[in-house]
């Protein structure tokens, strides 16, 4: 047991820890997808990563607060290692327009509870 465990980190270090958790939770879960590299360009996927991190950060009640879209070049460059410049600026072209045609949404409450329960029943139960 640590000497220190009483003591916890504040404000911009607390924020840096969870925001680094996100990314490599994100990165995680992109890395379980087979060939995930070939995916690089794909909008579906930037899809994901957008929704992932929508459900993820909440900046209702930040006063700073977290811009998404670096949050999402974060865990790119985590995954795919460097990006060059036109990457980059495909990547924020594509999420524009998934923001502009409403594809970037966070689903309900109810809806999030309703398919975990669901996936746990199908896990333990009928398997």
């Amino acid at each position: 047991m640590s000497n220190f465990c009483y003591i916890n980190p504040k404000n911009s270090l607390n924020k840096n820890i969870k925001l680094a958790k996100v990314v490599n939770q994100i990165a995680e879960k992109i890395s379980d997808i087979p060939d995930f590299r070939k995916f690089q360009s794909d909008l579906e996927l930037l899809k994901m990563v957008t929704v992932m991190v929508e459900h993820s950060i909440d900046n209702k009640k930040q006063k700073n607060k977290i811009d998404k879209k670096d949050l999402v070049f974060q865990v790119y460059i985590k995954v795919f290692g460097t990006l060059s410049p036109e990457k980059l600026k495909d990547i924020d072209n594509n999420i524009q327009y998934l923001w502009e045609n409403n594809q970037i949404v966070k689903k309900k409450f109810w809806s999030v509870v309703k398919h975990s329960l669901y996936d746990w029943f199908e896990r333990k139960i009928l398997n």
